[in-house]
């Protein structure tokens, strides 16, 4: 289930002692990012430098092939320099054996940038690359409405541009979140609502009726595949869509999977 342990990249010499022995082990790295376009890109390059040192240094232990970089506000004002600079990094990234997820920074005006990068993502669709939703934080503020996800799940099927989750997915179910004062997305309901929008050609509605779903007994699998509420995606089709919505990541191994034994699904 843990794909890729995710780490940034900064902090991969802190790792090095940890490192087995024996067997291979996949990494994602989190990018430093920087301020502005020039500060991003050259942190790229050191930390393509710390990921190219690290892999020589466990070359018969360690895979890293998966890059998160989280872009810089001003590189959204011009819709050819981002296109221009998530080419560059993309090719970059890619030569050096890494698929990058790219992600818009939050706050005000959020959804415009959102669509300016998935513009910029369509053009290299022929290369190693997705989008990345951060669907939480320690904040309430930190999590993006409902709507938003559901449309950045159709945009994301619409456009072929693969995407993957960052926080606030620790459990299966959405629910009310004491600590943060706020609806917690769950991960059922996101990717749930990702793999029937694709299976299904849903609309964006019907996919926020599905993230707002708080009952786990609407959610069901069997040997043939996944239904929710009679709206069906078989197993064929989750693992084919799987490479299009195509994971999440989580500062908690064991309460996802504990969520999911008290649910009877493990």
């Amino acid at each position: 289930m843990l794909s890729r342990f995710v780490v940034p990249a900064g902090r991969l010499s802190d790792l090095s002692p940890l490192v087995p022995g024996h067997g291979n082990f996949s990494f994602t790295l989190i990018g430093h990012g920087g301020k502005d376009a020039a500060e991003f890109s050259q942190a790229i390059e050191l930390d393509m430098q710390s990921a190219r040192q690290f892999s020589s240094s466990h070359a018969q232990q360690v895979s890293v092939d998966m890059f998160e970089a989280a872009l810089p506000f001003d590189v959204f004002g011009d819709q050819y320099f981002l296109n221009d600079l998530v080419k560059q990094t993309a090719d970059l990234l890619n030569i050096n054996g890494l698929t990058v997820f790219f992600e818009v920074p939050p706050g005000r005006d959020w959804q415009d940038r959102a669509d300016n990068l998935f513009y910029a993502l369509r053009k290299v669709k022929d290369k190693h690359v997705g989008f990345k939703l951060r669907t939480g934080g320690v904040r309430a503020e930190a999590f993006l409405p409902t709507e938003q996800v559901a449309w950045a799940l159709v945009e994301a099927r619409d456009s072929g541009v693969p995407m993957k989750c960052t926080a606030g997915l620790h459990h299966p179910i959405r629910h009310f979140n004491e600590s943060v004062q706020t609806q917690m997305n769950g991960f059922l309901n996101v990717f749930g609502a990702g793999v029937l929008a694709a299976a299904n050609g849903i609309s964006q509605d019907l996919v926020q009726f599905i993230l707002e779903d708080e009952n786990p007994a609407s959610f069901h699998f069997d040997d043939e595949g996944f239904t929710w509420k009679g709206l069906r995606a078989a197993a064929a089709d989750i693992e084919r869509i799987r490479h299009h919505v195509t994971s999440f990541g989580s500062c908690s191994f064991d309460e996802p999977l504990d969520d999911l034994r008290a649910l009877n699904l493990l």
